[in-house]
């Protein structure tokens, strides 16, 4: 025998139709958000790893003395213009995670400034309408020269 407690209730059946409607509506978010958590991490790996590169450039870069200032004067000075062949070789010859669209180096008295900016590309990102396919990460690092 069927009692009435024991049939679904009207609101019971659309509350089961609304669940359904909801379960795909939630995974959907949680893919994107989880495709920008990818891309996020990617560009904070390469950002890193660019920090890494940058900072051996600067401290080789700093240690660029300027050898006729020496002889002239005796004062220690880093040479600019070596300062800036060793970072542009430097960073010729490294394995960055992205294009390199600028390479600024500073130098005064005792010391370097390194400023590079590198284009990496979206994992996922690049496919949503209205994003760039690409992201730009900037490094500045400073070293000193101490003699």
């Amino acid at each position: 025998m069927v009692t009435r407690s024991t049939l679904p209730t009207r609101r019971a059946m659309t509350e089961r139709a609304t669940a359904l409607v909801l379960v795909p509506t939630m995974m959907l978010v949680l893919v994107a958000l989880a495709a920008v958590a990818v891309d996020l991490t990617a560009i904070h790996a390469a950002q890193r790893s660019l920090y890494r590169t940058v900072s051996a450039a600067a401290d080789d870069a700093a240690g660029m003395v300027d050898r006729r200032r020496i002889q002239q004067d005796g004062v220690v000075v880093v040479d600019p213009e070596a300062a800036r062949r060793v970072v542009r070789a430097r960073l010729a010859t490294a394995d960055l995670p992205g294009t390199v669209d600028e390479v600024l180096v500073a130098t005064d008295a005792r010391s370097v400034e390194v400023t590079v900016r590198v284009r990496i590309e979206h994992l996922f990102l690049g496919v949503v309408p209205g994003v760039d396919d690409t992201g730009t990460v900037p490094v500045r690092v400073r070293a000193r020269l101490v003699p």
